[in-house]
């Protein structure tokens, strides 16, 4: 995979957002959803359904991981104007879903390395998305969380990030 000095740059101030999301507040956090509600209803409402499944520290985390997304995206302005749907994003997370069921029945491992780094490079947003596993692989109520919700989160985080970047 191929990573480009605008990915090194990103993943620079992305350690500064993430800083950001380790000390939010109420304030912060009723801004945001009321900013996020009215440009990405949404991404809102997955977010909020979470919390039915989850902890509430897990939710926590999980909150901070999609207002990180938000603080990468929220001055694009086609973020701004044109709603990702719902129809949009199951579209993306079924392609995403499918990668993953074909490469669980491939047996080759380069193949299936191929297939991910190929799927990863045409991801434009690489550091935010290093950013999300790094958050998964650090925070303790995220690697506690049971394998199968961790997978549907990132799954859904992964393809929110790639309805953001098709806008």
């Amino acid at each position: 995979m191929d990573f480009k000095q605008n990915d090194f740059s990103e993943a620079r101030d992305l350690a500064k957002v993430q800083i950001k999301m380790d000390n939010i507040d109420a304030e912060y956090v009723n801004l945001i959803s009321e900013d996020i509600f009215q440009k990405q209803p949404y991404f809102l409402t997955v977010l909020l359904g979470y919390r039915l499944v989850i902890t509430p520290m897990e939710l926590e985390e999980t909150m901070k991981i999609y207002f990180l997304i938000w603080e990468y995206f929220r001055t694009n302005i086609k973020i701004q104007t044109i709603k990702v749907t719902e129809n949009d994003f199951e579209t993306i997370q079924n392609r995403n879903i499918a990668m993953l069921q074909y490469c669980d029945g491939e047996f080759d491992a380069v193949e299936t390395n191929n297939i991910y780094s190929s799927d990863l490079e045409n991801l434009k947003s690489k550091a935010l998305f290093a950013a999300v596993l790094f958050r998964f692989n650090e925070r303790p109520a995220l690697l506690k969380m049971d394998v199968q919700k961790r997978f549907i989160i990132v799954i859904g985080i992964k393809s929110f990030i790639e309805c953001f970047e098709n806008l």
